[in-house]
């Protein structure tokens, strides 16, 4: 009983085997961002504006700390700066798979709520979003990669010198589902295109648009982002809907090492059970004798 105990602490406590790529990842750039506002897109010649500061802001409307930093967000006082706002959280009635899938897959985000500067800094909880403005001061930003970017008829034509891949995001004003307060820039909607095609009817995501439109060029992938904070990590788990682990410790083993662990805690968790049947068997042969 000893040792099965043992055996079930063991187990407990090691992670499960990681699976290994031999590909080395590709990693993420967001190369340019232009917006285009819904009083633009209606006129016959719109030309976007390309801003120094693009800021993802994953929060959820059941979440309290968000809005600590949504009363932040409403502060900042920056017009080279905008603030694009994701739901990844299903129980949001303002959810979109998409805002999830880039806060799971793309920018690898665990906790809400977090504001990712430029694709590059990472400032996750409330105590941190407060350094946000001086967070933006301290990063430059060199947007560029698309010219001749031009929207006719629910058509939108570009020419790209880098990065593969065009997102298009709708944002909209969208009510707080419980409180008397509006989101300003809530991402509704989501279209991409390769970046070779060089044009895109996108008349679908207009239709009776009154927000914005931001283009992003970026090199598809996963972001590497950093702290731009040096306070401690403090927010709201996404729980499991997003997929993600909770950690990714293996205690310091490589693979080839961690599979012989569960190797030997394996057998020692079978020997006290082969010890059993052997006596058994043992005594069975003796009384038949």
């Amino acid at each position: 009983m000893a040792v099965l105990a043992i055996c079930v602490m063991l187990t407990s406590s090691l992670p499960p085997s990681q699976h290994v790529s031999a590909q080395e990842p590709i990693f993420a750039t967001m190369h340019d961002v232009v917006l285009f506002d819904s009083n633009c897109l209606q006129s016959t010649n719109c030309e976007g504006e390309r801003i120094e500061h693009l800021v993802e802001y994953y929060g959820a409307d059941w979440c309290e700390p968000c809005e600590l930093i949504e009363g932040e967000i409403d502060q900042l006082n920056r017009s080279d700066t905008f603030v694009l706002q994701h739901h990844p959280s299903t129980q949001d009635d303002s959810f979109l798979s998409a805002s999830k899938m880039r806060f799971s897959n793309e920018h690898r985000l665990l906790f809400l709520p977090s504001l990712v500067l430029n694709s590059e800094g990472l400032l996750t909880g409330s105590s941190q979003a407060l350094e946000l403005s001086n967070a933006l001061s301290k990063r430059s930003t060199d947007f560029g990669g698309l010219s001749d970017l031009q929207f006719d008829n629910g058509t939108l034509t570009w020419q790209a010198s880098q990065g593969d891949m065009v997102s298009i995001w709708r944002t909209e004003a969208i009510d707080h589902q419980s409180r008397n307060r509006t989101h300003p820039h809530l991402a509704t909607g989501l279209m991409q295109f390769n970046a070779s095609n060089n044009s895109a009817n996108i008349s679908e995501l207009v239709e009776n648009l009154s927000g914005h439109i931001v283009v992003i060029l970026e090199q598809t992938g996963v972001y590497q982002l950093v702290s731009d904070s040096s306070n401690p990590v403090g927010g709201f788990e996404l729980n499991q809907e997003i997929g993600l682990e909770t950690s990714n410790t293996n205690f310091g083993l490589s693979p080839g090492q961690n599979a012989s662990l569960w190797t030997v805690v394996l057998i020692l968790c079978l020997g006290p059970a082969l010890y059993m049947r052997w006596n058994l068997s043992r005594k069975e042969f003796d009384e038949e004798e």
